[in-house]
């Protein structure tokens, strides 16, 4: 981790420089981002949104296929691979987070596979995230950041 005169801030027993790089949709916040974001000493995040377009085997996989479920699978593996690559990139450092949008179909497979990949955090916007603790539940050390727009999601998520 650089040295810095930032306070740090915890992210369950992780200490993070207070910087978080956000989620960027369809590729963007992919695993050299926030591997590379994670290794600083911050808090890097993958987007959950077609990664398989990252993976050429996987883009041939999915060239013909007109099978939803079959992209999902694709798309879970291209996730998988996308979190362990972003965690060997940081070494131990920082911590990473996945963005699941909601509003996503598959948000809930989404979630699993994020957790049972290793992500530190799932950062979840696009809707109210109410079911998002019993998800998580068999990953006690994996944080959860709603992205929460008014004030009364705020009330009602807390709730």
């Amino acid at each position: 981790m650089t040295t810095s005169n930032f306070p740090l801030w915890k992210l369950k027993t992780r200490a993070l420089l207070p910087i978080v790089q956000g989620g960027m949709g369809v590729g963007i916040s992919a695993h050299r981002l926030a591997g590379s974001v994670a290794r600083e000493g911050a808090l890097g995040t993958i987007s959950s949104v077609d990664l398989r377009h990252h993976h050429p085997d996987l883009l041939e996989r999915a060239k013909d296929c007109a099978d939803r479920g079959e992209l999902d699978k694709l798309n879970l593996v291209a996730l998988d691979r996308e979190i362990r690559k972003a965690l060997a990139i940081a070494g131990g450092l920082g911590a990473l987070a996945v963005n699941v949008m909601k509003a996503v179909s598959e948000y809930a497979a989404y979630v699993r596979q994020s957790c049972e990949s290793g992500a530190h955090a799932i950062v979840m916007g696009a809707g109210l995230p109410f079911d998002l603790p019993d998800l998580t539940r068999n990953f006690p050390g994996v944080a959860l950041l709603p992205i929460l727009s008014d004030v009364r999601g705020v009330a009602v998520v807390l709730k």
